[in-house]
């Protein structure tokens, strides 16, 4: 239980930290760092924490946003499924260069689920979205997974989440 309520917290944490960053500094300055936490609790905890991870930010994402409920939830999910992929046939432990695969992986693929539920309610030029959409995401969420990675770290250090 102390898990949930903790994963709860970056959760929260995590989405507001975005949302403040994204009105600083816009769509292209915002990482994803919902995902990276997604990704954290998948590599740190496992898949099944990494899910309760994911539905947690899934929510918080829906509540806030535009688009229909549970989208975001499927993104995350969709997140947490290919970190696992990824974490069995290529990710080695303690490697920094392995944490970036998995990131760039896991966000290749959260934007190409949401470019798929996009595509459904309208028309969406997929050539905008990969140019204004997926290479800032990705540069951001990259540049900042180490270091969002390090403090996840420290905050399940601190609160003795591995046992």
């Amino acid at each position: 239980m102390k898990r949930v309520a903790v994963i709860a917290l970056v959760s929260y944490l995590g989405f507001a930290l975005e949302f403040l960053l994204y009105n600083f500094w816009g769509p292209w300055g915002k990482p994803e760092l919902l995902i990276l936490v997604v990704i954290f609790f998948n590599l740190y905890l496992g898949v099944r924490f990494s899910i309760i991870a994911a539905v947690f930010c899934g929510i918080f994402k829906d509540a806030s946003g535009g688009e229909p409920f549970g989208t975001y939830i499927l993104v995350y999910i969709t997140a947490a499924y290919v970190t696992t992929l990824v974490r069995k046939y290529l990710y080695q432990p303690g490697s920094r260069f392995s944490r970036a695969v998995v990131t760039f992986f896991v966000v290749v693929g959260c934007f190409a689920v949401q470019a798929i539920l996009s595509n459904m309610d309208h028309e969406a030029r997929l050539r905008e979205q990969l140019l204004y959409l997926l290479i800032p995401q990705l540069l951001t969420t990259m540049i900042a997974a180490t270091y969002v990675f390090a403090q996840l770290r420290n905050i399940s250090i601190f609160f003795v989440l591995k046992t």
